[in-house]
């Protein structure tokens, strides 16, 4: 549906305020996902999402970007927008080692235990790892595509992969064993 809004965004089609009203519509959504995948957190996402539109409003204004590749430029935005507050997180959150109790075992129980030791253990992975690892099993980008959306090579890409995986197999492992105890 957004290929039938070639061109311009301002001039001989729709305005740009109506593009990317549409783009929302469309693709709001699946923008959301990711950034919910990268956060773990509804309202982080959210906000993710509103930043990076706020971020690219103008960049997309002066370009004359056609439509089509909005969602992608929206996706490398909400990255970039992630990676950029992560980096200037402030120290407000407070690190314990105390961990919360598990709930009574059960199918559904089982496995928000299981998903909440994979969403630590994500958590706890840098910033450029937890997008690459996002990006390549949630989005089902390619390397060479992650590489081009983080401005990094093939190689890295594949290297942030690897290292973050195996950073993440430990934490797993030990949050399992620690069930196995209880």
């Amino acid at each position: 549906r957004m290929t039938r809004l070639q061109g311009r965004p301002e001039g001989g089609g729709m305005h740009l305020d109506d593009v990317l009203t549409e783009l929302v519509e469309h693709s709001g959504d699946r923008l959301l996902r990711v950034a919910y995948q990268l956060t773990h957190d509804a309202a982080a996402a959210q906000d993710l999402v509103q930043e990076a539109l706020l971020r690219v409003y103008q960049p997309v204004r002066h370009r004359g970007l056609a439509p089509e590749y909005w969602y992608a430029y929206m996706r490398r935005a909400v990255i970039n927008e992630y990676v950029r507050t992560r980096r200037l997180r402030s120290s407000t959150e407070i690190v314990t080692d105390v961990v919360p109790e598990r709930p009574a075992a059960g199918c559904l129980e089982e496995r928000a235990a299981d998903q909440a030791e994979l969403w630590a253990a994500l958590g706890a992975l840098s910033e450029r790892q937890r997008a690459v690892l996002v990006l390549r099993y949630y989005e089902g980008l390619a390397d060479q595509e992650i590489g081009a959306l983080l401005g990094c090579r093939e190689a890295s890409v594949r290297s942030l992969a690897r290292r973050g995986l195996a950073a993440m197999r430990p934490l797993v492992a030990a949050a399992s064993a620690e069930e196995d105890r209880t």
